[in-house]
């Protein structure tokens, strides 16, 4: 235990906080039947307001040594980030830019058309809800000055690929059918930056962040590097796993890429400074790129979970909130209207991981998973990416919630599923929370 660091503690009461303590490092050490990680942080609110917060582990590491993880440390979300971008989306409805339903060409300004569906309109609703027909293909983000993202869907294009982000299925037309595709949100983060004529971080950071007194960004380069933590695996260039071996840095490492195909410096800057709006807003990674910590995250929700307002700033009317959350897309009785694996292939542990989704908001049927106690139904979304797992989740009847950011895994956290969708890790902390939930208690103090 001692390459780890326990900072940054607010607890309910000092029992209960002994046995939170006790559970959560577990994690560290890879002691509760899950691998062992290299930080977490956690955020928890009730009734809608903050709760508790924890964080630990390791946010740097050098052979200078270890700098601690701290609650206000920001890391790469991974989906969860998505959330952001549809609260996005939703100011700009609500001022009128454009509506759900809108065929997005209109708002891009170049035509977009599965050519499998030539007649049906991709619209903004489909984007979000992931029922556009777009799919990821090898890639979804184009590097800086490598392309337009339009060169994704045009024959002729390097990005085309013999049409591999179409589905092609005649049961897949777009507005009916789920199969979640990352692509999907470069195009809305080229039509918030085309309908709002601002660069999408700055959008975001104007209209969410700092509203909310939030120093969260999808532009890294704009946080200090204090700031960032450095996300891991044990998990070397080939591929192979090595729990005893040194922690791998995969994102906000040494150094620090502001965005694809552009590291920290003075090229950086200069490319934004000429960068046209529209052209490439992959560049971002408007589907996981955002760096925010899990108290972040829980503000989110908390926003949500209060109809659109926090702290006295009111970022979305409360029926923008009830649409964003509302159901968009079921699996049907026959299960033939969507892919409920996510981003892994079929077939699997992962399989009915989604079976209801709203706008860009995962509805989670917590019975189904095997969760016997706790809320029946969770809100908010799911992560995975470069070590991460991550998820802001909350209970709309109870309006309690929890926002779980881990940096980085050991050993390969599939090997071993539980008896969910979800990873034994994530069910874990799930598990905790539930728990705490039941124990009850009021907040007293810091440590």
């Amino acid at each position: 235990m001692s390459h780890f660091i326990r900072v940054c503690l607010i607890f309910v009461s000092l029992p209960s906080f002994a046995h939170a303590e006790d559970t959560l490092l577990k994690l560290l050490d890879g002691t509760s039947n899950t691998p062992a990680v290299s930080g977490l942080q956690i955020s928890t609110i009730r009734r809608g307001e903050v709760f508790e917060n924890f964080a630990f582990g390791i946010a740097q590491t050098s052979a200078q040594g270890h700098v601690p993880l701290r609650l206000e440390h920001k890391i790469r979300v991974a989906s969860v980030s998505k959330i952001a971008v549809a609260i996005a989306v939703l100011i700009l409805v609500e001022e009128q830019h454009f509506s759900l339903d809108e065929d997005v060409s209109i708002l891009l300004g170049w035509k977009i058309r599965n050519p499998s569906f030539p007649h049906i309109p991709i619209t903004v609703r489909s984007l979000l809800s992931h029922t556009s027909s777009v799919r990821d293909g090898t890639r979804y983000f184009i590097a800086a000055g490598k392309g337009e993202i339009r060169d994704f869907f045009y024959p002729g294009t390097e990005l085309w690929e013999e049409g591999i982000h179409w589905a092609t299925d005649p049961k897949e037309e777009p507005g009916r059918y789920f199969s979640y595709s990352n692509l999907n949100f470069g195009l809305l983060a080229e039509i918030i930056e085309r309908m709002s004529n601002q660069r999408f971080d700055l959008f975001l950071v104007n209209r969410i962040f700092e509203p909310l007194d939030l120093e969260a960004d999808f532009n890294p380069c704009n946080l200090s590097r204090s700031q960032l933590a450095t996300t891991y695996r044990k998990k070397n260039a080939a591929g192979s796993w090595n729990v005893d071996g040194p922690w791998q840095p995969q994102v906000d490492g040494e150094k620090i890429s502001c965005f694809y195909g552009m590291s920290e410096g003075t090229e950086g800057a200069r490319f934004l400074e000429n960068y046209q709006l529209g052209s490439n807003p992959t560049l971002f990674s408007p589907q996981g790129g955002l760096r925010a910590s899990a108290s972040d995250l829980s503000s989110i929700l908390r926003l949500l979970a209060n109809g659109g307002a926090l702290n006295g700033r009111k970022i979305l009317d409360k029926s923008s909130v009830e649409t964003l959350l509302s159901p968009a897309w079921r699996l049907n009785a026959a299960g033939d209207n969507g892919r409920t694996s996510g981003e892994i292939k079929p077939g699997g542990s992962r399989d009915g991981l989604m079976t209801c989704y709203g706008l860009s908001i995962h509805c989670i049927d917590m019975r189904a998973w095997g969760f016997a106690n706790g809320p029946a139904t969770l809100l908010g979304h799911l992560g995975r990416a470069y070590g991460v797992f991550s998820f802001a989740l909350y209970d709309p009847d109870s309006r309690d919630g929890i926002a779980m950011v881990v940096t980085g895994v050991a050993d390969d956290p599939f090997r071993a599923p539980g008896h969910s969708p979800l990873t034994r890790l994530e069910e874990t902390v799930l598990h905790w929370w539930i728990n705490r939930r039941t124990a009850g208690g009021e907040n007293v103090g810091n440590s």
